[in-house]
């Protein structure tokens, strides 16, 4: 059996120490594949390098024509045709290939018995032996903890796995003598080599013990034995504290503990160094004292016992005092033999390597190596004696032809070589001296008519002439011998057609053979070889139009159509331009073709689909699978080639394309329960009824076609796609049945006029009716109750009518409007008009921990008949029954997370999210929690409900409405990947199409009609821990202080350290960080965690102002956006004007740059800032004045915005104290223009013991 090509490859063009570091790389799994197209020949593979911890990237093209192989590196090497890198790329797509991952006939696996061929656990090929949607669930399952390892030993892991079902299913994987991996599972999978329990298992193991986890349970006592004999132990020798092993990629090394113990010098137990062979003597010394010196050089010889029938010796001999020839006597050298390198040349040291490398000796050794089983080829040389078979020939040329190669290359102009024409006679006289050539023969063949039949003469071409055996010397197949130059062949196919021949080089074929062996032996030659016919034996044919047919065959995304022209059974492909040659009657006809005739059938199939791609190389034209079997393309595909009469190849192999030719026929009606439907659907083609489990299935996987029994593929068109698929896509399958939720009715409203009329469902369409074209002049709305105490806008009201509407259903809605336009009123509006009809109703508010007591204070201020508590904090109630005391519990994420036990127990009418993104991922503890309230409703509030990608709105929708949009990997794969990967603007719309009643998103431009010109907000912020440790420490020794003092010096002389001592207070507010004190604090601040919240969730694209009156807040608020990589402009005092100017068209023109980070005091003034929007006032003070003028930079003459102010307040601090005396001392705030001391001057004793309380 012949090594594969691609091997062959490596061994012909690389050299031995290249070869050695090329598998190093491949056997410890550093080659993985980039890209790959197997229709033109074309594969990219990442390699890493075996010393450096770097990669180079390998492109490998035509490897299935090792004649036309192609291969590029980006690695510097240039010291032969192949690298390390290529070698080792080269090794791995052998693999590949024996592997059948190329192949794409359909494979049903066995899951019993897979044998996967990588040498340690690597996710890459994971993927390749499974798919990426297996190893994605594979990863879930592992995360999830279903996988049990039962056994480990011997390199063989037993292990069960449990599905999703709570399944149990056994796997075992064995590592085997390759080094590949076994596997076995209990499961009925056939798609891939490896089910998903397998790659689940691999995981588990990759994770956990590393890729070469299976070498660890190698039994290693005979490789440790020699590692410890270095020492004098052995394993049977107690080892405590004197040494360990480790493993590296899978092996054993020895680890030293006891440095005392070393190394042992084996020597001193009497064992001999070794000592070199006899020498050959190189010089000789005469009487005049004068050097002889004998050289090196080669005898060939012919008609040796072994095949390939010629051999290459090793002579001495001494030089003529030209020193182009020997003279005198020369003497055989053997091979094996030592030689002392002082006495030899550079060139016959490696003459010496060369000529061991290719001996009958190497020879064997080669074979036993790289044949399968090939140590049980015991009898090899016994083979090479007798006439061996065509294998092993193949063989023997594989290892001999490019050492043949190399070795004439390399001494071209060495000067001692000789060849014996007879071998019993090596006297100097009886050589014929030569010289190598790198220069290669082929060979041709002339056929001529001869009397008695025909006569076929073997001519061998070097260069641009041609010879007949006798002008030259034919040492063997693969060697001649022509006016002193020894010439070697380029590939094994030379020798194949010398072979042909016997030594004369003549053949004589009778003419009642004549036709047979034409046709069976000679026009085989032909793709081999030239062949010169006789112009007697040659007849040329002018031919009309070629038959046409269609080579279909596909790859892993496109169909490939090639191109046939046949001509009487002649076929030729579209980019060979050579005639069509066949023989008949004992001569080779050639015909002529017809290239217009040809190009019109190619034009033809340009135009079949506006998306087809031509690829030269392939000699085809492609098109995208998907492509293929969209809408009716294929009907008029199959129309097109029957009307030109073209004959359809290769159709029965294909997977994608084998269409029934039927349209589906679709029959349905519907029932329904409480909150459900149920839709009867059957679905044919032609005869082919279809399950609709198997419909299901194929739409899952983005397939618009089903397998039929028959084999072929059902082809839904466009027209059906959009009437039924989302309907199955969303339903449960049972009994030929597609049962929908009642929020799913979307999915079959456009269906009513192919059933019966149904109740419920007519309900819902008027109720959506109803919600999506409400008309106030038309339809009263729902009165406002009048224990609200506020004015809604329209748009407000509005929201109050729909959240109304999502009552009556039973449905949880989102309420997306834009931050700022009070999406916290409108929710109490209806809370509170719920709470009318409903006295006894709870309602629980899961919020950020920094907008609890803004909860707080807006129901406190809006519906103050409703009672609320803040359910947080260590010092939080444990009952069920204090917190059934209040209408409204407020809580924050964190807190439902740990307190979910308690909270799941009571019933609430409602469970309200605010900033709901926080649940995006469905697999948190927080979005699990979630699920376990029990409320009749829920809502959930957020301006952003979507920040990353469309799965950001999985987990809240489940949320509001379970099951809604299905299960986690259902979303994903039949939405968010489709949408927010491949754009798929179709899914979308039925995405929009699904969530539309249930979600409400007003913009700021959309409303801003009804908005006023200015909203001003407090934003609450509460202090962490270390925060309010530093806070209460500060405080209660400035209260101390001061009120010591103003009770000693009075107000009026204590006003600089009332001053010194609340700027203390309002800059830990901020940060501690910023204090300037010997102590240096770390930056605990819940301020600039609110910041980041509120402009990476909340602001969307807007722009804000932020302002601070302290320099180094700012610098921290710096830090955080730059840690984020937020763009921002920023000044302060110390900013110079072509700054400042630099800054602000910065922020007015550039739509990147959305924040704007100002000092108080330099920015209050002079400024337009138009282009913002919100303004954040990060530490408040009580000049409320110089305030407005910062908002007022934005709130300028030329804006069209409504503007968003708010200031951040810390709670239980000076800043809350001073808003609250603000209210308090109302009058004097009004009066107050720009004078800090104008307002102490105001202040009581006791204004000033409140505020430090």
């Amino acid at each position: 059996m012949s090594l594969p090509e691609l091997l062959k490859y490596v061994y012909h063009n690389a050299t031995d120490e290249v070869i050695r570091r090329g598998k190093k790389i491949f056997h410890t799994s550093g080659v993985q594949m980039l890209e790959n197209d197997p229709l033109t020949e074309q594969v990219a593979f990442r390699v890493r390098n075996d010393i450096y911890n770097n990669y180079y990237k390998v492109n490998i093209q035509n490897y299935l024509q090792p004649g036309k192989l192609s291969m590029r590196c980006q690695c510097p090497y240039n010291m032969g045709p192949v690298c390390r890198h290529q070698a080792a790329a080269l090794f791995q797509l052998n693999d590949l290939l024996q592997s059948g991952f190329f192949d794409h006939a359909h494979v049903d696996y066995n899951q019993a018995h897979t044998t996967v061929r990588m040498r340690q656990i690597s996710s890459n090929f994971l993927k390749l032996f499974s798919s990426e949607g297996l190893c994605a669930l594979a990863e879930d399952w592992y995360a999830d903890g279903r996988i049990k390892i039962l056994e480990a030993k011997d390199e063989e892991i037993r292990a069960e796995v449990i599905d999703d079902d709570d399944k149990k299913f056994s796997v075992r994987i064995k590592q085997n003598e390759e080094r590949y991996f076994d596997t076995s599972c209990s499961c009925p999978e056939k798609s891939h080599p490896l089910c998903v329990h397998k790659v689940a298992v691999f995981l588990e193991v990759l994770y956990r013990h590393g890729a070469n986890y299976f070498s660890s349970l190698r039994n290693w006592d005979t490789q440790k034995n020699k590692l410890l004999a270095l020492y004098g132990y052995t394993l049977e020798d107690d080892l405590t504290g004197k040494f360990e092993f480790a493993y590296h990629e899978g092996k054993p090394f020895l680890r030293v503990l006891d440095k005392t113990v070393k190394k042992i010098d084996l020597n001193t137990y009497g064992k001999p160094s070794p000592q070199p062979k006899e020498k050959v003597e190189i010089y000789k010394a005469n009487e005049t004292n004068t050097n002889e010196r004998k050289k090196l050089g080669v005898l060939i010889h012919k008609d040796t016992e072994y095949y390939p029938y010629a051999s290459f010796d090793l002579i001495a001999g001494t030089p003529n005092e030209a020193g182009d020839a020997f003279e005198g006597s020369i003497e055989p050298i053997g091979l094996l033999q030592y030689f002392d390198p002082l006495y030899l040349e550079d060139r016959e040291k490696i003459l010496i390597t060369a000529m061991r490398k290719q001996s009958s000796d190497e020879l064997v050794k080669w074979l036993k190596k790289n044949s399968p089983f090939g140590d049980f080829l015991d009898g090899v040389d016994k083979d090479l004696r007798n006439d061996p078979n065509e294998d092993l020939k193949n063989q023997v040329w594989d290892f001999t032809i490019p050492r043949y190669q190399r070795l004439l290359s390399q001494y071209k102009e060495f000067p001692f070589v000789y060849y014996a024409p007879n071998n019993k006679k090596t006297s100097l006289k009886d050589l014929v001296q030569c010289r190598f050539s790198e220069k290669y023969f082929s060979a041709q063949i002339d056929v001529k008519p001869a009397r008695s039949g025909v006569q076929l003469v073997l001519k061998i071409a070097i260069g641009e002439d041609l010879f007949g055996l006798e002008e030259l010397s034919l040492i063997n197949a693969a060697l001649v011998l022509h006016q002193g130059q020894l010439h070697t062949v380029a590939n094994i196919d030379v020798v194949k057609i010398v072979s042909h021949f016997d030594a004369s080089g003549k053949m004589s074929i009778a003419k009642k053979d004549w036709n047979d062996y034409l046709e069976k032996e000679l026009m085989p030659l032909s793709e081999i070889t030239t062949i010169n016919f006789d112009g007697k034996l040659q007849e040329r044919v002018i031919e009309d139009e070629p038959n046409y047919k269609l080579i279909l065959k596909e790859t892993d995304k496109s169909i490939a159509f090639k191109p046939v022209f046949s001509y009487h059974g002649i076929e030729k492909f579209w980019l060979d331009t050579s005639s069509a040659v066949a023989a008949k009657d004992g001569k080779v006809v050639v015909y002529e073709r017809n290239e217009a005739a040809e190009q019109t059938f190619l034009n033809l199939l340009r135009y079949l689909h506006p998306s087809m791609q031509e690829s030269r190389k392939a000699q085809s034209f492609l098109l995208l699978a998907a492509e293929a079997l969209k809408g009716s393309w294929y009907f008029h595909f199959i129309d097109t080639l029957r009307e030109h009469n073209v004959e359809i190849v290769g159709y029965e192999n294909l997977k994608q394309m084998r269409i029934n030719p039927n349209k589906p026929i679709t029959n349905l009606n519907v029932k329904s329960g409480i909150d459900w439907f149920d839709v009867d659907l059957q679905i044919s083609f032609g005869n082919e009824q279809i399950g609709l489990s198997d419909v299901k299935k194929a739409l899952s996987k983005k397939q618009t076609f089903v397998q039929l029994k028959d084999g072929s593929m059902g082809l839904f068109t466009d027209e059906w796609m959009e009437k039924y698929a989302l309907m199955l896509k969303l339903g449960q399958v049972k009994d030929g049945q597609v049962r929908l939720k009642k929020y799913h009715f979307s999915a079959i409203e456009n269906l009513q006029e192919e059933f019966a009329p149904n109740e419920m469902l007519q309900q819902l369409v008027e109720k959506k009716d109803r919600l999506f074209n409400y008309n106030f002049e038309e339809q009263p709305p729902v009165a406002i109750p009048s224990n609200v105490r506020a004015t809604l806008r329209p748009y407000q009201q509005a929201a109050f009518q729909w959240l109304t509407f999502l009552n009556e259903t039973g449905w949880g809605g989102i309420l997306a409007d834009d931050m700022g336009l009070g999406k916290t009123l409108q929710t109490l509006t209806f809370l509170q008009s719920y709470k009318n009809h409903h006295p006894d109703s709870h309602f629980l508010v899961i919020c950020p921990t920094s907008l609890m007591h803004n909860w707080a204070s807006e129901i406190k201020k809006f519906t103050p008949d409703m009672k609320s508590m803040m359910h947080h904090g260590a010092k939080r109630t444990g009952s069920m029954e204090e917190l059934k005391k209040f209408d409204v519990v407020i809580t924050t994420y964190g807190t439902l997370r740990s307190d979910i036990k308690l909270l799941n127990q009571i019933n609430f009418d409602y469970a309200v999210m605010d900033e709901s993104q926080a649940i995006k991922n469905p697999l948190s503890q927080v979005a699990k929690a979630s699920l376990q309230l029990q409320a009749k409703n829920r809502l959930a509030l957020s301006g952003t409900p979507v920040q990353n990608n469309t799965f950001d709105l999985y987990a809240q929708m489940n949320f509001l409405n379970p099951g809604m949009l299905g299960s986690i990997d259902f979303f994903r794969n039949e939405f968010a990947n489709p949408i927010d990967k491949n754009q798929e603007g179709d899914v979308k719309h039925q995405l929009r199409k699904m969530i539309y009643p249930f979600l409400l998103r007003r913009t700021k431009e959309q409303v801003a009609p009804d908005l006023p010109e200015k909203v001003e907000t407090v934003l609450f912020c509460e202090m962490g821990t270390k925060q309010r440790k530093i806070y209460d420490a500060y405080r209660s020794e400035y209260r101390s202080k001061i009120l010591g003092e103003i009770e000693a010096k009075g107000m009026e002389r204590s006003q600089m350290s009332i001053l010194h001592g609340l700027m203390k207070l309002r800059q830990i507010c901020d940060s501690p960080a910023i204090l300037n004190e010997d102590v240096k604090y770390e930056n605990h601040s819940v301020k600039i965690e609110e910041l980041v919240r509120e402009i990476t969730e909340n602001t969307s694209n807007h722009k804000a102002l932020i302002f601070s009156q302290f320099l180094g807040m700012l610098g921290l608020i710096r830090q955080e956006l730059e840690k984020m990589n937020i763009p921002y402009v920023y000044f302060d005092g110390s900013t110079t004007m072509s700054e400042r100017e630099r800054a602000i068209k910065t922020f007015q023109e550039n739509d990147d740059t959305r924040v704007f980070l100002i000092s108080l005091k330099a920015g209050g003034v002079g400024l337009n800032l138009t282009a913002a929007d919100y303004v954040y006032i990060v530490d408040p003070w009580w000049n409320p004045a110089v305030e407005q003028q910062a908002i007022d930079r934005t709130h300028r003459i030329g804006q069209t915005k409504s503007i968003f102010a708010y200031r951040l307040i810390c709670k239980d601090t000076i800043e809350e104290k001073i808003m609250m005396l603000q209210e308090r001392k109302l009058n004097l705030v009004k009066d107050l223009i720009a004078d800090d001391n104008a307002f102490f001057k105001q202040l009581t004793k006791d204004d000033i013991a409140y505020l430090l309380s």
